[in-house]
């Protein structure tokens, strides 16, 4: 049996993926080049309704993502945003797409089917090889890793401990082939123009060759139905930039509003609400995939018969068929979510920009943008996409909402404080608490982050600053407070860092009753008198937090 892959065909990266990204909009791009064909066709047509309603993408399980029709996957999509651009930068990416187009088992898949008992070191090793001992002798695979085709008859002669969890794992591995690898059509997208090979693709070290031996044209694997940037897919542009990603997006949809709303004129601004709102619904995936990991949904399911939750087209053309000309709640939210992506996308950036001039190590870098994405994770997706604003009224808890709602919301959703502020703070965090308030180290005090900024340099600017946002938390205060119970701190930017300024708000401590043991509160809940909560710096406070 090769192990020419160990890489399983299935692969759940969801935990560690952002559902706004590059690989997000890609799926997204190749979806509405989909509904656009077909709705060019007539999106009143009986045909193009029952197109919605079969057609649907799956993301990071066989592939990056998938479009499926029914069970039926049509075509898989793998996407690298950063790296290389030489077809040899690609080769172990590439050999793994081979691998799963030409049906390679690997050991991985085999292993899921098995369950085994280590009651000392190596027993666990020792098992899996009597069980790749048994699949050669009983000539279940060739010496390439693919089903024989005998197998069934085979594996009747397997070992009877193996017998029926062989024949489990091989039965559903051949009909996770017949839908997804015989029928489909690999794409592979990237942010710049692959160099095509300079040499026979079969000649390239790491590249499969024994699975390819007939190519049409040695420099390209698109008569296997595998297509890179070189290859001109008709399909799709597989090359894209984020900037080009996201004017094909823009110009997808531009043209797909025309289809659904024919009679209203097409503005920017609603251009940029609807691609916000049609990122919405990949990052409500998301939220989905991480509570059927943490549900463990489909454990009772054989591995290589598990799918993932998918957004269906239906969904997607819902959106668009949506109207934002009434500037309602789910209007507003839309508007403050597209900021706060633009802080997100920018903060990103920033970082990078920071270790590209060696502003930073790889080590601080690489910390940074795991903390942001642990909190976008594990915090912020608590309240999006539905409650954008909400979270957003937490880290602006000092802006009063009037009468003017666009004056509101645009000051809420400013892009530069969350940024400077907010996101320079929490990066630096050394320990996530799940929410987003956080807790010294000996559990004493509480800190809410914010995007209030004192750091002006004139002492009569930060005294006019800091009374406006007292005038600003006084006027939210009781039922409009955005502080949460049990706050001590307000964490903001500071002229000094050792800044600690009376709020001129009183703490609210929650307690559940009387006989609650003390042990569940922090110290400074204890305290039974009225207690006022402070302005702190946020260097004082990442000393206190961090420890």
């Amino acid at each position: 049996m090769s192990n020419a892959s160990s890489k399983s065909i299935l692969h759940d990266a969801t935990p560690s993926w952002n559902g706004y990204n590059y690989q997000g909009k890609v799926g997204l791009y190749v979806c509405l080049i989909n509904i656009l064909k077909e709705g060019r066709v007539g999106v009143d047509l009986p045909a193009f309704d029952t197109f919605l309603d079969e057609h649907h993408i799956e993301y990071e399980w066989i592939e990056d993502f998938a479009i499926k029709r029914g069970e039926d996957y049509l075509s898989l999509h793998q996407v690298k945003h950063k790296g290389e651009n030489k077809f040899k930068d690609h080769v172990e990416a590439i050999a793994t797409i081979l691998h799963r187009k030409n049906g390679v088992l690997s050991d991985t898949d085999i292993f899921k089917y098995f369950t085994f008992k280590s009651k000392k070191k190596g027993d666990t090793a020792a098992e899996k090889e009597k069980i790749k001992t048994e699949i050669i002798n009983c000539r279940l695979v060739n010496d390439n890793g693919l089903l024989d085709s005998n197998w069934k008859s085979n594996v009747q002669s397997a070992n009877i401990e193996y017998r029926r969890n062989l024949a489990k794992c091989f039965t559903d591995f051949e009909s996770l082939s017949q839908k997804a690898f015989s029928i489909s059509t690999t794409y592979f997208h990237t942010a710049d123009e692959v160099e095509p090979p300079l040499e026979s693709i079969t000649d390239i070290a790491g590249i499969p060759s024994h699975l390819i031996p007939n190519l049409a044209q040695p420099m390209s694997l698109s008569c296997q139905q595998v297509f890179l940037s070189f290859d001109n897919s008709k399909d799709y542009k597989l090359a894209l930039s984020d900037n080009a990603l996201n004017l094909e997006l823009d110009n997808l949809i531009k043209e797909l509003l025309a289809l659904f709303h024919p009679k209203e004129a097409c503005l920017e601004e609603n251009i940029k609400l609807y691609k916000t709102a049609l990122c919405a619904l990949i990052d409500q995936n998301l939220v989905t995939r991480h509570q059927h990991i943490r549900d463990k949904a489909d454990n009772d399911i054989q591995y290589l018969r598990r799918t993932k939750p998918s957004i269906n087209f239906n969904e997607i053309v819902r959106e668009l068929k949506s109207s934002f000309r009434v500037q309602n709640e789910a209007y507003w939210n839309l508007v403050c979510r597209e900021n706060f992506e633009k802080a997100y996308k920018e903060q990103i950036e920033d970082t990078h920009t920071l270790l590209a001039n060696s502003v930073i190590d790889n080590e601080t870098y690489q910390y940074y943008t795991v903390r942001l994405e642990s909190v976008r994770k594990n915090v912020i997706q608590q309240y999006f996409p539905n409650d954008c604003a909400g979270f957003l009224r937490r880290i602006y808890p000092h802006i009063f909402q009037g009468t003017s709602e666009h004056q509101y919301y645009t000051e809420i959703s400013e892009p530069k404080k969350i940024k400077s502020v907010f996101f320079n703070f929490i990066k630096k965090v050394e320990k996530s608490s799940g929410k987003l308030t956080l807790e010294c180290k000996n559990n004493i005090f509480e800190y809410q982050p914010s995007c209030i900024n004192f750091n002006e340099a004139d002492p009569e600017s930060k005294f006019i600053e800091v009374e406006r946002v007292k005038k600003g938390l006084a006027d939210n205060q009781g039922n409009q407070s955005n502080i949460f119970t049990n706050v001590d701190y307000i964490v903001v930017n500071s002229t000094d860092k050792d800044d600690e300024i009376l709020a001129g708000i009183e703490k609210i401590t929650e307690v559940k009753s009387y006989e609650q043991q003390s042990s569940d509160l922090k110290e400074s809940d204890k305290i039974t008198q009225q207690k006022e909560i402070s302005f702190m710096d946020s260097r004082k406070a990442l000393g206190e937090i961090n420890g």
